[in-house]
């Protein structure tokens, strides 16, 4: 892809540097004189009106001519009759704007940069609007190298030519290829694609803006946000296959081995030979324990990559070939040693060889990486195979019992969580079981476990806090504000109990202590992004102190900036302003990220129908309400929806 793009540039950079000659709209004197050989006799002087560009429209003929002509002497005698009919036309003191860029554009043939620069910028201070004169300068610093310099002039012509998208995107091109200042390349090609969301150009500037956004995202680590971007440019134009080939490498570095497999496979229809992306597909399967693996590992494996080599070494594996196995995998975990498929491969081979302890020990180590990565189902599947070698690791029980609740699945994590609680009692554990009887509902079961855990340790803060949250999830405000009361008495520093208090206080309509609870939550932990919003959106959900709540929102956002919650505070408090289309502009926004993190709320859909209400929309208010309506169910939602249907 990296070709790819960089002749993509090259393309761009010519079509901004070519300035053709004839462009100026001046042609050569006669057909006579345009047929003439070089070595022809050329006037030198001539009285007659505009004799003056008839020495422009002669230079023009021999630097058109120089053009046509191979590098060499002949093309070199061409360009300095070009250059000394245009000095004559200098001499007139007529049009020198063009007539310098002329000069400039000879002296650059003839790679005397510094005479070129010289006259490019005498003719851009006669007319600082004139696009092609930029283009030398940049194409001279270029030449020279001076990478900055080249930068400024682009910057040079935005400031006269704001909008230009084409200009803006050579730019963060250059800033990306010659620079390496991927901040400033980001930066520029956001506003490509900013302004090219409101100024007409084609969407090719759109789409390898984001690629090379995605690219620097994956430079940077940021591999969610590189996925995200690369699926952008999908949706600009889904036959992108850069874009396909890097959200397959993406996805298996993020260990999403659904999204990998569908993308190697979008790919591999279009190029079913590329040996990464089968090597891509090979893994995924590997992983998965799916008897396709070897096929594509086979397809994949090779020595001109770490790529190449694992999928051999992964291959040797499946083929039985431990030796062989053993020593390719070595080599490719010396550069790369959290590679899950790795340990899994060694965790295989060393129980092929009787080797339980380095087997149990792979297994743990690939169970780990696994559960880190969010597969949950291929870690419980390594997890077991561990305790089948060494049944007596309280460690392997708590992994399986955090992957089971992983899924969701409370009762099996309860179950391992227990397990390993009988081999070495904690009383965190124990915490941490009560609160999963909580989360399936089972509040007794749970309460029990949270009396036994302060029976035992008085002085512990977190037993009392989470009768608390078990009280607020029972709607029992009295009895949570005694239990987590309990819990600040034991701890006043913790910023959580303080914001729960504040929960507890605003059910019961004490707006003054919810307040009071958050200002100590933020005085406790200033980075409480999760406070700051609360106590913003308190402010704006009861009309109050609405500058106040905006700066505290924005300080909520600095600190988890696409957290779509407390974007929708900020557009409800800019709601309650009145500054409605602002408002809507953030709730909209909030929809956004609530939808791609696949946590839609009605809250923020009830906001947005008031929003266009007030804006006098009443059938996109109908529809956000009904949304609303749709998720959880309110008479006061059913009542606005009534009345506005009906005309009210």
């Amino acid at each position: 892809m990296h070709s790819k793009r960089l002749a993509y540039a090259r393309i761009v950079f010519a079509m901004f540097l070519c300035c053709t000659v004839v462009a100026d709209g001046i042609q050569p004197a006669s057909a006579a004189a345009r047929n003439a050989d070089v070595s022809a006799d050329i006037p030198t002087t001539s009285g007659a009106v505009g004799a003056d560009w008839s020495q422009y429209s002669w230079g023009l003929y021999y630097r058109n001519r120089a053009m046509l002509e191979r590098k060499g002497p002949g093309r070199e005698v061409l360009l300095k009759k070009a250059l000394g009919f245009f000095q004559q036309a200098a001499a007139s003191g007529v049009s020198l704007d063009r007539v310098y860029y002329q000069i400039s554009e000879c002296y650059f043939s003839l790679k005397d940069y510094g005479a070129s620069l010289d006259y490019a910028r005498k003719s851009i201070a006669i007319d600082s609007r004139n696009r092609r004169v930029y283009n030398r300068i940049f194409g001279i610093h270029l030449k020279r190298r001076d990478y900055a310099a080249a930068a400024a002039i682009l910057q040079e012509y935005l400031k006269i030519e704001p909008e230009s998208v084409q200009v803006r995107f050579i730019l963060a091109e250059h800033y990306y290829n010659n620079m390496r200042n991927m901040e400033k390349a980001a930066a520029a090609y956001r506003s490509v694609i900013e302004l090219s969301s409101r100024v007409p150009v084609e969407d090719y500037f759109r789409e390898r803006a984001l690629l090379s956004l995605a690219n620097i995202a994956y430079r940077n680590g940021d591999l969610a946000g590189a996925a995200a971007t690369y699926r952008e440019v999908l949706e600009t134009n889904r036959e992108n296959l850069d874009a396909v080939y890097f959200l397959a490498m993406t996805y298996l570095e993020l260990y999403d081995l659904d999204n990998a497999e569908r993308s190697a496979q979008a790919f591999l229809e279009k190029r079913p030979d590329d040996q990464a992306i089968n090597s891509v597909l090979g893994r995924v399967y590997y992983l998965r324990g799916d008897h396709r693996a070897i096929t594509r590992l086979g397809r994949a494996k090779g020595r001109g990559s770490l790529s190449g080599l694992l999928a051999w070494g992964l291959y040797c594996e499946l083929s039985g070939k431990d030796d062989a196995a053993m020593k390719l995998l070595g080599t490719v975990m010396r550069a790369a040693p959290r590679t899950i498929s790795i340990h899994l491969a060694m965790a295989r081979i060393n129980a092929r060889k009787g080797d339980a302890a380095a087997a149990f020990n792979e297994y743990v180590s690939a169970g780990v990486l696994m559960f880190n990565a969010g597969m949950y189902d291929e870690s419980i599947r390594c997890f077991n195979e561990a305790g089948r070698l060494n049944p007596s690791v309280p460690g392997v029980y708590y992994y399986l019992g955090k992957a089971y609740e992983g899924k969701q699945l409370y009762s099996l994590a309860i179950y391992n969580y227990l397990r390993a609680d009988a081999f070495q009692p904690d009383i965190d554990l124990a915490l941490h079981v009560g609160y999963l009887y909580g989360v399936t509902g089972d509040y007794d079961t749970a309460m029990r476990y949270f009396n036994r855990a302060s029976a035992a340790e008085p002085a512990n803060s977190r037993p009392h806090f989470f009768k608390g949250l078990l009280s607020i999830w029972r709607e029992d405000y009295h009895a949570a504000e005694r239990y987590i009361g309990r819990a600040i008495a034991l701890e006043d520093t913790s910023e959580t109990y303080y914001f729960y208090m504040a929960i507890v206080m605003e059910k019961q309509s004490r707006l003054d202590m919810a307040i009071a609870s958050l200002e100590k939550a933020i005085r406790h932990n200033p980075a409480s992004a999760r406070a700051y919003n609360y106590l913003g959106y308190l402010y704006a959900d009861n009309n109050m102190k609405i500058d106040e709540s905006l700066d505290l929102i924005r300080k909520a956002l600095e600190l988890e900036p696409d957290n779509g919650a407390y974007t929708d505070s900020l557009g409800w408090a800019y709601f309650r302003k009145g500054e409605y289309n602002l408002a809507l502009e953030k709730l909209l926004a909030a929809e956004g990220l609530l939808q791609k993190a696949n946590t839609p709320d009605p809250a923020v859909y009830d906001h947005i129908g008031d929003t266009y209400q007030r804006l006098g929309k009443i059938e996109d208010a109908l529809r956000y309400w009904r949304r609303s309506n749709d998720l959880k169910k309110s008479k006061t939602l059913e009542n606005k929806i009534k009345r506005y249907r009906n005309g009210r």
